[in-house]
């Protein structure tokens, strides 16, 4: 779980942080006010949509598969770790 802006409590749950957007805000569990990250949350991205463009000249589908679980990989450990909660 991870510390509300807000409270401080955690109130934020991993899974509901990964799906987080801009436009997508959630609410603490504890407290009940709205949790977002910024805007700039969605550089978060670029791992994974390199990793489809570069999954376009790749053959073998085993290897696009690799390169799409290594995107989302990525992506998710940047979103996970260096993407900061706001109070909205």
């Amino acid at each position: 779980m991870y510390a509300c802006p807000h409270c401080g409590n955690p109130g934020i749950s991993r899974m509901r942080k990964m799906f987080l957007g801009p436009a997508f805000p959630a609410r603490c569990k504890v407290c009940g006010k709205v949790v977002g990250v910024p805007w700039t949350a969605t550089f978060a991205a670029i791992p994974f949509m390199v990793a489809v463009i570069g999954a376009a000249f790749v053959e073998p589908l085993v290897a696009k598969a690799a390169l799409w679980v290594a995107g989302w990989v990525v992506m998710s450990i940047i979103h996970m770790v260096w993407v900061p909660l706001e109070p909205r």
